[in-house]
């Protein structure tokens, strides 16, 4: 059948996020007395929402009145510092650019909170026509989760197994499972190789341009 969209992670996949996120964080911690973090240890504390990030900055004995709280916090921190140092990885544009010109279909699915999702996506990318554009939202349960994935799909008028999910974690490969779609791992975000390859993606990306050679390739 040939894949005929593609859904893709955002951060890690399209964004290079960790330093902002990194600040952002380092900047809510240090106002409540806690231990901040270097750049790299985010690399592991991010992927699963704002609460689990907190929640892996602060450690498991934080009560969840104060996980709220430093969420709230959090997202007002964010809000001023998300395109500090943020970017495109070196190709992803382009590529972007050559599936919109093969008439793929284009959708953006993560776990950062909706409306930053939005944000960013249009920020970085405004001149790429997205089909959806999804993130974590109480209607929507985060990644694994198919839920969010078989939305997108039906949304973008195509059957699960014509869809690539494309991501830097084992996350993102389980949903693409679990929902019966292509499953693409990066090689250049913020998971090793080796883990993702124990979730037994379909392919390796290890440049932008080597996923319009993959998906162009399964038929």
């Amino acid at each position: 059948m040939g894949i005929d969209g593609v859904i893709f992670d955002l951060d890690g996949t399209l964004l290079d996020t960790i330093a902002d996120l990194a600040y952002s964080v380092n900047n809510v911690l240090l106002r409540y007395g806690y231990r901040t973090h270097p750049v790299e240890a985010y690399k592991q504390f991010i992927g699963d929402g704002m609460a689990m990030l907190i929640q892996r900055a602060v450690g498991e004995t934080c009560s969840d009145k104060e996980i709220t709280k430093l969420v709230f916090e959090l997202k007002d921190e964010y809000a001023k510092n998300w395109n500090r140092e943020t970017k495109p990885y070196p190709g992803v544009h382009d590529l972007l650019k050559e599936l919109s010109h093969k008439k793929i279909k284009i959708s953006v699915f993560s776990n950062k909170s909706h409306e930053f999702t939005v944000e960013m996506v249009k920020y970085y990318f405004p001149d790429i026509a997205f089909s959806t554009i999804l993130g974590l939202q109480d209607s929507i349960p985060r990644k694994p989760d198919p839920h969010g994935a078989l939305l997108i799909a039906h949304t973008m008028q195509l059957e699960p197994t014509q869809i690539a999910m494309i991501g830097d974690s084992a996350t993102d490969v389980e949903m693409a499972h679990a929902c019966g779609m292509y499953s693409i791992g990066v090689s250049w975000g913020y998971r090793p190789v080796a883990l993702l390859l124990q979730h037994h993606p379909h392919a390796i990306a290890n440049t932008p341009g080597d996923i319009i050679r993959i998906i162009t390739s399964v038929t």
